[in-house]
């Protein structure tokens, strides 16, 4: 098991990352066919990436559950989308 910290700086890398690599490449995008190929870029550059360190299988597994999560996503703001919205006071 990771240690809290551990973890924490992890989740602050990929949170800056993220920022960081979107910033980057919404620079690059001047028109819509030029957002399809960037984004082609990054998942090739992260298929790559997982390919290093991990094996075929478990890169296709990550590709799999990222998809899965999309449509898990899309079901759940389809199912709630008409109740009304939490407040906090």
């Amino acid at each position: 098991m990771q240690d809290p910290k551990g973890m924490e700086k992890q989740m602050i890398l990929i949170s800056e990352t993220m920022q960081q690599v979107e910033e980057l490449v919404r620079s690059k995008i001047k028109t819509h066919e030029d957002f399809m190929s960037v984004c082609s870029a990054l998942m090739a550059t992260t298929r790559n990436m997982y390919l290093e360190s991990l094996s075929v299988e478990e890169a296709a597994q990550i590709f799999s559950a990222v998809a899965d999560s999309m449509f898990a996503t899309e079901e759940m703001l389809i199912k709630f989308k008409d109740l009304p919205k939490p407040t906090i006071h």
